[in-house]
Order: C-alpha cells, then sequence, then structure tokens
C-alpha cells in the first residue's frame, strides 16, 4: 500500500474511531445522567455537567482519534491530515449549528429520549467552536503518544 493512502486510511480511520468514542461515552453519560441531568430545569438547554463531561470525552476521543492515526499512518502527514478534517468537519458542524440555537426554546417535557434530545437540545455557542480546537489539539497529543520508529 502506498504512503499515499496509509496516510488518508490513517486519518479517515482516526476520524472514526473519534466518532465512535464519542457516540459510546456521550450514550454511557447520557444513561448515568437522565435527561433531568443533562439538561437545566424545564429547559433544552444543557447543564453545566454536560459541557464539562462531553469537553472531557471530546478529549478522550481526540486523543484516541489521534493515536490509532498515528499508528496505522505512514508519516506524521497522516496526522495532519486527521487535524484537518477533524477542523473542517468541526468548523462546518459548527457553522451549520449556529442558526438552528434558537429553534428549542420552550419547556422540555419530561422523560425526551436521547434521539430527541440530540435533535433538540441547546449546546452553547462556545462549546460548539471549541470542539474543533480540542479535536485537533487532542489529535496531535494522540499522535504523539506513538514513538516513532
Amino acid at each position: 500500500m502506498s504512503e499515499h493512502l496509509r496516510n488518508v486510511g490513517g486519518a479517515v480511520l482516526g476520524w472514526v474511531v473519534m466518532y465512535g468514542c464519542v457516540f459510546v461515552l456521550m450514550l454511557g453519560v447520557w444513561t448515568m445522567l437522565g435527561a433531568d441531568r443533562v439538561f437545566q430545569p424545564g429547559s433544552w438547554e444543557v447543564s453545566g455537567t454536560w459541557n464539562v463531561l462531553s469537553i472531557a470525552i471530546g478529549l478522550i476521543a481526540a486523543v484516541m482519534g489521534g493515536l490509532v492515526c498515528a499508528r496505522v499512518s505512514a508519516d506524521k502527514r497522516g496526522v495532519w491530515m486527521l487535524v484537518a478534517l477533524v477542523v473542517v468537519l468541526g468548523v462546518a458542524s459548527a457553522l451549520l449549528y449556529a442558526p438552528v440555537t434558537d429553534a428549542a426554546s420552550g419547556v422540555r417535557p419530561p422523560g425526551v429520549s436521547m434521539a430527541e434530545a440530540m435533535m433538540t437540545s441547546q449546546q452553547p455557542t462556545w462549546s460548539v467552536w471549541l470542539n474543533p480546537v480540542l479535536g485537533a489539539i487532542g489529535a496531535l497529543f494522540g499522535a504523539r503518544l506513538v514513538k516513532s520508529d
């Protein structure tokens, strides 16, 4: 396999690992906390606890993605591809999220599902923009954990 394909594969696999880690860990936190502790009382705004745990989960996922990417990639260019992917997708997500932050105003009914919460929750704007930054930093840190040959 050529070096370029290994780098692209490493970047894509690193991103998949990041996405999978975020999904599994967020699901676990949702199950552990429940809707009443994930959100502010009667609101679609997420709680401070959720914000802190989201940051921690994002960093853990980014480190894992960077670590996997560095192990699979032929050289450091694979990690830089992952960083670029994280930043581009993170900024695109933040730009798409910004216009809908007011869509979920009103009272949150009790007992909402995780799927409904994912579609309706209101994240603070700062956290949406922080994600690509922390993702890039975490991926670079994870890649540094891999010893170069």
